[in-house]
């Protein structure tokens, strides 16, 4: 085989038209789903139809007691956010590297944003976190970046030990588990977006909790009014607020939901691809000088299976990691690539915003530049996991694009 780039006149590597991953798979059984839904209800009040049948189902999916759905994860984030009871003059620890709804809705309302370093998966630990602990903070919210579980156990224990709410964003980590225990169990509330993940609505939220007090909350901030009025606990202290809500809807549609009850009832099918492939990358990837997948250590957690992340190792190439990511792209790998949205957000202009109410003016924001975030946002680059019929040809044609750009540039 020819060792030509096609950069510089070789053949490519890949020749597949089209887009190279959509998500979800779009069969017959899921068009069904929909058709069926449309004849059904376009618009469900209350939790007797798709809308509570895909609650019941995602709590069981994740193994606690209550689900409540939402438009998207970012307004599930904020219903974590007024359920805690955190307002202006309140702060939150959060990553200062990830996707920023992680942490814009606590911007939105004035609360205090500090923001904690990441190690080598991108990911907050025990350690960062409390390097920014002061005393107004009243929670911490962790995300599980690109799939790889945070070191729950010692976060958890940190947040007991300080008397901290812990909330877990897990956008990434709908598979994702830590010694054991699953992603989105260990906080008092974990939120899972459904934006083109692993479990997937098209579009929108779902946030979990094992508090009753919490679930009646997230009813009250998103599902007025029918829902509240009979799902609520008459003898609540917040029950006449059950009609009005506190005031906004946010509500998945029931199209949205039917979508995520057939993608839960395939859930086991599209672990096991996406396990199938994630593992095929690492194995062909070892030995690997220039890229290594960005994985948990092995035996402490397992990956949520969002995305196949690689770490850039600059001091064994003769390019940089976008000329890489170009020269992988000529070979015909279109998604290859460095993220853009998810980055450090510590010096956006939101989060110097105290006041919700204040002019949306901005002025100099200084960035925190934390050095495990400068380290993993600087030679991180990242590529689907497959997981829907046909798309072995893909599988193969990226690993083959990989290992062949890394022979052409590996010192």
């Amino acid at each position: 085989m020819t060792t030509t780039l096609a950069a510089h006149g070789g053949p490519r590597t890949l020749n597949v038209d089209g887009p190279h991953y959509q998500w979800p798979t779009v069969d017959d059984s899921l068009e069904e789903a929909l058709r069926v839904q449309l004849h059904r209800s376009l618009s469900d009040r209350d939790a007797r139809g798709v809308i509570g049948e895909y609650e019941r189902a995602f709590a069981a999916f994740v193994g606690v007691p209550h689900a409540i759905s939402f438009a998207s994860g970012t307004a599930a984030i904020h219903a974590m956010s007024r359920i805690a009871g955190l307002k202006p003059g309140d702060a939150i620890v959060a990553p200062a590297y990830t996707f920023f709804a992680t942490a814009s809705p606590f911007g939105f309302d004035g609360i205090q944003v500090l923001f904690a370093d990441a190690d080598t998966c991108g990911n907050v630990t025990a350690q960062t976190i409390a390097q920014q602990l002061q005393s107004n903070v009243k929670a911490v919210i962790v995300t599980h970046m690109w799939g790889n579980p945070c070191r729950m156990d010692e976060i958890a224990a940190l947040c007991t030990e300080r008397g901290l709410l812990l909330l877990e964003d897990c956008s990434h980590a709908h598979f994702a588990s830590w010694s054991g225990q699953r992603a989105g169990t260990f906080g008092d509330m974990a939120v899972f977006s459904t934006n083109q993940k692993a479990i997937t609505t098209g579009e929108g939220g779902m946030l979990v909790t094992r508090s009753d007090r919490f679930r009646e909350l997230a009813l009250l901030y998103g599902h007025y009014n029918k829902r509240c009025l009979t799902e609520i606990d008459p003898g609540a202290e917040f029950y006449p607020f059950a009609f009005t809500g506190m005031g906004l809807k946010h509500r998945i549609t029931t199209l949205g939901a039917a979508i995520g009850l057939h993608q839960l009832a395939r859930a086991d099918d599209i672990q096991a691809r996406r396990r199938t492939v994630l593992d095929t990358f690492v194995k062909g990837l070892d030995g690997n000088p220039v890229i290594t997948p960005v994985s948990t250590p092995a035996g402490q957690g397992e990956h949520g299976l969002y995305v196949i992340g690689l770490r850039f190792h600059v001091e064994n190439a003769t390019v940089t990691r976008q000329e890489f990511i170009d020269l992988c792209v000529a070979e015909g790998a279109h998604e290859v690539d460095a993220p853009g949205s998810t980055r450090d957000i510590s010096g956006e202009p939101l989060f110097a915003r105290h006041d919700p109410f204040a002019p949306w003016q901005s002025g100099h924001v200084e960035q925190a530049m934390l050095p495990g975030v400068r380290a993993f946002q600087g030679s991180f680059l990242k590529i689907p996991i497959w997981g829907y019929p046909g798309d072995q040809e893909l599988v193969e044609g990226y690993l083959a694009a990989l290992n062949k750009v890394t022979g052409a540039v590996s010192r």
